[in-house]
């Protein structure tokens, strides 16, 4: 592509809070070998030097954007502002806590304008914990290659998707077809899922992406104040319950016959009844499992039927404490 046709791609960065990496993410994104950028920074009422960070870069680059509310509002509603706030053909979110390779926008561009049925390109993205060098994993789209009718791609995605994917490029105009990001626990999911609904998910197989993530794994509590900006979640508040009536309600608003709809609900049903069966079936593994067997039993239930097959796991002993054992939930 000549660097004058290029489609512009808005690069939507909500943040609060991350003057520890966020200099390191702007600079990458600065330094992307695709001209036509804008890049948006919606700041959530960081306490720190999140301000003073981008003001700074504000001097520097005349293609950032930046918005700045007194009070947090909780990170989806970030995550939507700055799409609202977006002008491209193309969009992709970006993190302070997210590492691009600088042919990133470019080859996932390219790869969009090749294949104009596909609504979201990503690459292969190497997965880091704070504090630790040791690659996590490598997560991939390799198992959506040939899914593309709806209904098998609405069951890959919610089956096998890997989260840190909706750091992709995507095609504006189907995004604007979703409801967007909601203010519930893994609405990001959902919409995910909503987006699936209207286009394939494709990938360039080079790993030009990479996500640090956090040390500790998050509570339930905590993923409430991240998501809401409220500071604890009610005592009534089921985040699968919640999520359930999520992904439902989307259906029920998608642009498909009602034919379609009953398929995609009857997916989404068996596949809640399976994680039913599943939760059910690791809470009595729990009790009756010997302190001495539990960590391997833990990585057998995960390998065997929580583990997708769109990741690749770096270091084994990392992996085991950082996703396993918060996920079995066997050590709280």
């Amino acid at each position: 592509m000549e660097n004058e046709n290029l489609p512009l791609v808005s690069i939507g960065l909500p943040v609060f809070n991350g003057e520890k990496s966020l200099s390191k993410t702007l600079n990458a994104l600065l330094k992307q070998d695709y001209i036509n950028l804008e890049i948006i920074i919606s700041d959530n009422g960081s306490t720190d030097n999140t301000s003073e960070i981008c003001k700074e870069f504000l001097k520097k680059d005349p293609r950032i954007k930046y918005y700045r509310i007194p009070k947090n509002h909780g990170s989806n509603w970030n995550f939507n502002r700055v799409f609202e706030l977006s002008s491209g053909e193309y969009f992709m979110w970006a993190h302070h806590n997210s590492l691009h390779k600088f042919s990133f926008v470019r080859v996932c561009v390219e790869k969009l304008e090749q294949f104009p049925e596909a609504i979201l390109c990503h690459t292969h993205t190497e997965m880091f914990i704070e504090n630790h060098k040791e690659t996590l994993c490598i997560s991939n789209l390799d198992s959506f290659d040939g899914a593309k009718g709806l209904v098998e791609r609405y069951r890959e995605t919610l089956k096998n998707f890997p989260a840190v994917a909706i750091y992709g490029v995507y095609r504006a105009s189907a995004m604007k077809k979703t409801s967007m990001l909601a203010i519930k626990i893994a609405s990001d999911l959902a919409f995910i899922q909503e987006l699936s609904i209207y286009g394939s998910f494709i990938q360039v197989p080079e790993k030009l992406f990479g996500y640090i993530g956090r040390e500790k794994w998050n509570t339930v509590h905590d993923d409430y104040k991240n998501f809401s900006g409220k500071d604890r979640k009610p005592w009534w508040y089921l985040p699968f319950v919640v999520l359930f009536c999520d992904h439902w309600s989307r259906v029920a608003r998608a642009e498909l016959q009602l034919s379609s709809k009953f398929r995609l609900w009857l997916i989404l049903i068996d596949h809640e009844i399976r994680q039913i069966i599943l939760k059910v079936l690791i809470k009595s593994c729990r009790k009756i499992c010997p302190a001495v067997m539990k960590e391997r039993l833990a990585c057998a239930i995960y390998a065997r039927w929580m583990q997708g097959p769109n990741l690749e796991i770096g270091c084994e002993d990392l992996f085991l404490d950082r996703v396993i054992k918060p996920k079995i939930g066997w050590w709280r």
